[in-house]
């Protein structure tokens, strides 16, 4: 199939030229060419290409679909990124609480059983990373579907035991106290858990960035697990089971998202201090007008990554801007989250933030467009998803899907046509982050305690675990305020680029 596509914007074709080309084409607009016999010959520099500056070119792998489950399929995958220039696989290596990386934690994941040798993940870095014969390199983002897990059916009888068989009380509830298949992030123990999930393949595999998806509440009438509600009672004094939109309830749920986020950056930014941190942000409905708390994603969702972003909690945000273009509120929509992405880019001061377009809604020729609307704000893109980049790979049984979809050779005419870099969170490398649990003297954790720098503005309360962390602090020594605690006065060295843990 072959799809008549066109650049709409000429302003593009100047895209990615160096400043000596075009100094060099005015040379010759206003004072003209010397004929060939008097000019020099070539210069090598002429006749390279442009080189873009480093940006994200990220497509998803589903673990539902081909492309990570045989080594064959990965080195499929890998060749066909290469292929469209792109330069950032987001890799599912974490669903249903199960894994597709070695895990003592986590059973394996039911699409590898049989093929108990292969390591998904490390297959996919060891290809990614092979430059041999001119290849470019390749960065591999490992993505976490992080709370929703649903009835683990397929894991009953695996080992490690799944969440459904050892923990079943960590699973959310609804308004009316249904049991959702989705863990609560307002149980300690969850989070602990999941963070040390994504600890161990951080120790263990070399990855380019961590990605965390489903981070967020399925919708406001979720979170009312009883271990929930008992600290929510706790913390607020609030007798009675709240409504979904209480206020009150809203931002202690909200919170809870906002806590695991946090912990996690600290986490990947002190095992693996050159990775990306990334979330994958929702986009329901319009984009805001005036302030982010107007938006869906903040309501509904109870996820606030614009003040991830703007706090310094993430490296970078993926925005789940999937809307169809050629429905025309969706194409008023996308465009307009695209614009609140640029200016959040400016709010930020350094992280950055990146359109994701979801290719299954749309037509290769709408799908162009979408990308070209992102480039021309300087946004970075996201694909959802190699399985399914077009809306005719999604209505295609097989022949259209994955690495057989012609969209990936028009990306590369189309879009990219030269290769470019990942960025690197360099933001972080002049800036410093401390961290630490809040313990009493029995070790057990102090949630909601009280933690500052003396001498400065900045202090922050102990989540649910105990822990606190200061974000993006100038390098030197600190003191430690945390009156009544054994931490009150202690001092601790922090140092540019580097997480420094208070032990």
């Amino acid at each position: 199939m072959v799809l008549n596509i066109k650049v709409q914007d000429k302003g593009r074709l100047l895209r990615g030229f160096s400043f000596m080309g075009i100094l060099g084409l005015l040379f010759c607009i206003f004072w003209g060419c010397a004929p060939k016999e008097a000019q020099n010959p070539p210069t090598a520099v002429a006749d390279l290409p442009p080189k873009p500056e480093p940006e994200i070119r990220a497509v998803w792998v589903s673990v539902l679909a081909e492309g990570l489950k045989s080594p064959e399929e990965i080195r499929q995958l890998v060749e066909t990124v290469r292929r469209a220039n792109l330069n950032t696989i987001v890799a599912q290596v974490h669903r249903e609480g199960a894994a597709m990386f070695k895990s003592t934690l986590q059973p394996r994941h039911a699409s590898i059983a049989d093929r108990p040798g292969f390591d998904p993940l490390a297959t996919l870095l060891k290809e990614a990373r092979d430059t041999s014969g001119g290849k470019a390199p390749l960065a591999v983002h490992a993505w976490f579907n992080s709370f929703k897990i649903g009835e683990q059916k397929d894991y009953l009888d695996s080992t490690p035991s799944p969440i459904a068989i050892a923990h079943p009380d960590w699973y959310t509830r609804d308004s009316k106290g249904e049991i959702q298949y989705e863990l609560e992030q307002g149980v300690p123990a969850v989070q602990d858990h999941m963070i040390a999930v994504i600890e161990e393949c951080l120790r263990n595999y070399d990855v380019d960035g961590v990605n965390l998806d489903f981070v967020r509440y399925f919708g406001n009438d979720r979170g009312y697990n009883p271990w929930a509600l008992k600290r929510f009672f706790d913390q607020t004094g609030i007798i009675g089971r709240p409504a979904v939109d209480d206020e009150a309830w809203s931002e202690f749920r909200r919170n809870q998202v906002s806590n695991f986020v946090k912990r996690c950056a600290i986490s990947v930014w002190t095992l693996r201090p050159k990775a990306t941190f990334s979330v994958d942000a929702v986009g329901w409905g319009p984009a805001p007008v005036e302030q982010f708390s107007d938006s869906r994603p903040y309501a509904d969702a109870l996820q606030d990554w614009s003040g991830w972003s703007e706090r310094g909690w993430v490296d970078l945000v993926l925005l789940m801007d999937y809307k169809r273009d050629w429905v025309a509120d969706q194409a008023e929509e996308y465009r307009d989250w695209a614009d609140f992405s640029s200016e959040l880019i400016i709010r930020s001061e350094g992280r950055m933030v990146a359109v994701g377009i979801g290719g299954y809604f749309n037509p290769g020729k709408d799908l162009l467009v979408q990308y070209e609307e992102a480039l021309d704000r300087g946004l970075g893109t996201g694909l959802f998803s190699y399985d399914r980049p077009t809306q005719e790979a999604a209505d295609s049984d097989v022949a259209m899907r994955g690495s057989r979809s012609p969209v990936w050779d028009l990306i590369k005419t189309e879009i990219y046509p030269h290769p470019a870099p990942a960025p690197k969170p360099d933001w972080r490398s002049d800036l410093c982050f401390i961290a630490g649990f809040l313990k009493d003297e029995s070790g057990n954790a102090i949630e909601g305690g009280e933690v500052g720098l003396a001498g400065t503005p900045y202090t922050t309360l102990s989540d649910g675990s105990g822990f606190f962390a200061f974000y993006a602090l100038l390098p030197g020594s600190y003191q430690l305020s945390a009156p009544g605690q054994t931490i009150d006065g202690k001092t601790v060295n922090a140092i540019a680029g580097k997480v420094t843990w208070f032990e």
